[in-house]
């Protein structure tokens, strides 16, 4: 067994989608990658050999800013990275990654020889959270523009209360009521009660999601406030 080979092997060696790993000597040259990489990105392994990671990348994307910095990093002494990637898989479309990259060393305190990733494909998760985060923030403009008093009668609708209960509750006339609540429909843009009571709903739910979001483990890579519809 030869020491390059030793470097080079995953650890541990067996990787399933939506994971593979990588490894890489220099700045950038790839020496393995594992075979889960063909069901992630589409690519045979071997054909990425002796190959730049960098080929990968999706050019002018902000995920891939840092890259040149990440290459440089001091990763002695047990350091590691976390950091999200946009690359093109075989069919040229553009893949979200997230990547957590060591340095491997041939023996302790020796220099870095290898740098090792293992990566997670998580486009899915990036858009599912873009779409979210783009709905929940029209509908948080919405409810911005409401005032006190409208946010008052919007509970109460949302609580299923009737013009006449409203108004008794908050002591205004129902007209008033009726006034108000065509005002808090103009904000959110609803043709009908159904729809005013849907989105403020969906008010609701999409701010509890923000609190109890999962699958956005990516979140935490040092790059991910620059992740962007340009990314999916």
């Amino acid at each position: 067994m030869s020491s390059d080979w030793a470097l080079d092997q995953p650890r541990p060696t067996d990787f399933v989608a939506p994971y593979f790993f990588i490894s890489h000597r220099g700045l950038s040259e790839i020496t393995y990658v594992s075979p889960s990489v063909e069901n992630v990105l589409g690519y045979a392994p071997d054909s990425m050999a002796g190959l730049s990671y960098e080929s990968f990348l999706c050019q002018g994307d902000p995920l891939n800013d840092d890259v040149a910095e990440c290459q440089h990093a001091n990763l002695s002494g047990g350091g590691s990275l976390h950091a999200l990637r946009c690359v093109r898989d075989a069919t040229g479309n553009p893949r979200v990654l997230s990547i957590h990259t060591v340095g491997v060393a041939q023996h302790d305190g020796g220099p870095i020889e290898r740098r090792h990733h293992l990566a997670r494909d998580v486009t899915e998760s990036v858009r599912r959270h873009l779409q979210m985060t783009k709905q929940l923030e029209s509908l948080e403009h919405a409810a911005s523009q409401m005032t006190d008093q409208e946010r008052a009668v919007a509970e109460r609708i949302m609580q299923g209360k009737m013009n006449r209960v409203i108004g008794r509750e908050l002591d205004i006339s129902d007209r008033t009521v009726e006034r108000r609540r065509a005002a808090i429909m103009k904000h959110f843009h609803a043709t009908t009660l159904a729809e005013l009571i849907s989105k403020l709903a969906q008010l609701d739910m999409l701010r509890e999601w923000t609190n109890t979001e999962t699958e956005t483990q990516w979140k935490t890579a040092r790059n991910a406030d620059q992740v962007s519809a340009l990314a999916v």
